[in-house]
């Protein structure tokens, strides 16, 4: 073999912003290069965790539907609306509004990672948003956790303030938001496992 026809082999690889949109589906989605990606300095994030007695793949169902139709379990999800014909895989998009904070945000959302038990989506354009989700399954139910991102403007000094509130503000939407999803996965899991 010579070394021109390895690197035809080599090129025919998908390259790393690839990926498989769900275990059903055999083509590929290419998402936009640095789609997903915040700048350290100008995001302020924020992760809480919540056990929740349910099945993971209840709980799964449930945050992994937030993108198709206004989830009420989330209070800072104001609008969804599906774009893509194609829902639950990477690549998937809606147009969604968001109040953080009291500051209302409008954009694209794109899900960059859909696997069995960890979905992310970000907004397409700025200010960047990103949410990601992981569920971990316990013999006595499931250890959910979430990580909301969002990137501010502004000049350092100002910015710096900013971030301090507006992080203990996110920590309490996150707190409201899995509280209520946890009422919602416990109630959905208990009519299931009584009917």
């Amino acid at each position: 073999m010579t070394s021109g026809s390895r690197k035809k082999k080599r090129n025919k690889r998908p390259s790393p912003r690839t990926a498989s949109p769900s275990t059903k589906a055999a083509k590929s989605t290419s998402l936009p290069p640095g789609l997903g990606k915040l700048q350290r300095d100008r995001a302020v994030v924020a992760t809480k965790e919540i056990f929740i007695d349910a099945s993971a793949e209840s709980c799964f169902s449930i945050v992994a539907s937030q993108l198709e139709r206004r989830p009420q379990w989330d209070p800072m999800i104001i609008y969804v609306k599906p774009v893509s014909k194609d829902r639950r895989c990477v690549g998937a998009t809606s147009q969604v509004t968001l109040n953080i904070s009291g500051k209302k945000l409008e954009s694209l959302a794109t899900i960059l990672r859909y696997r069995r038990r960890s979905i992310s989506w970000a907004f397409n354009t700025r200010p960047k948003v990103r949410e990601d989700w992981q569920l971990e399954l316990y013999t006595q139910g499931t250890r959910t956790s979430v990580t909301l991102a969002y990137e501010i403007g502004g000049w350092t000094i100002g910015r710096f303030l900013y971030k301090v509130m507006l992080r203990r503000k996110m920590k309490q939407s996150l707190d409201k938001m899995l509280t209520q999803l946890k009422a919602v996965a416990e109630g959905t899991e208990h009519q299931t496992v009584e009917g």
